[in-house]
């Protein structure tokens, strides 16, 4: 091979690098102006069975079947998690109204096999929130799992035990959560519910991120 046609080779590669990862993020961006902006109760309701057929074969509820139409829309949001076992579970607990948790068996599971739970206060005010306040929180709790999934099981014992005893790391978990929901279309409607980002903060990154709203 002449020196000319190596020198060509390792100018193009960078080039050739550069090109993929724009084109990943162009794919990521169209992936998450895909949704929809809003969701119809009335519309989507009519379409409950195909969404169960499409995102609901590993979704089980307890004593919260009144949140499948919420749910199934988030996680139609979260290709990923349509190859794990969610739980939504609404029941008397301490703490936050809605909280992301998972089986403790996680960490000897093959991935598809991980059970992650949403677990609800019963009585909160997350009953009696519109559909795309719903799903705009249940898509918060379940970025958690993509973030689970990415530390992995210790990685994510250790972050917990950060999260209870740093108010600064709390935060800023939580902020990196919205982050994955935005990025997964959910943008539009954490606008009018969002805990821990605000809708300037939200808007900043949905426009460094080309993402429509």
């Amino acid at each position: 091979m002449s020196i000319s046609c190596q020198y060509h080779q390792y100018l193009v590669r960078p080039i050739g690098l550069f090109a993929l990862l724009l084109a990943s993020a162009v794919a990521i961006a169209q992936t998450a102006n895909d949704f929809p902006k809003t969701y119809s109760d009335i519309d989507y309701s009519q379409k409950i069975d195909s969404l169960r057929n499409l995102y609901g074969q590993k979704i089980s509820y307890q004593n919260a079947e009144q949140m499948e139409l919420a749910t199934l829309l988030a996680v139609s949001h979260y290709p990923l998690l349509q190859n794990r076992k969610i739980k939504v579970i609404i029941r008397k607990v301490k703490g936050a109204p809605v909280e992301a948790s998972f089986s403790p068996f996680n960490f000897i599971k093959p991935r598809k096999s991980k059970i992650y739970k949403i677990i609800i206060h019963e009585n909160s005010f997350m009953e009696r929130l519109g559909l795309n306040k719903q799903i705009a929180a249940l898509g918060h709790e379940m970025a958690h799992f993509i973030q689970y999934e990415e530390r992995g099981y210790f990685g994510t014992l250790f972050g917990l035990l950060r999260y209870v005893s740093s108010d600064k790391y709390r935060i800023t978990f939580e902020k990196k959560a919205d982050k994955v929901a935005i990025d997964h279309g959910l943008g539009p409607l954490m606008f009018d519910f969002s805990f821990y980002t605000s809708k300037e903060e939200i808007k900043i990154y949905m426009d460094e991120k080309g993402y429509g709203y």
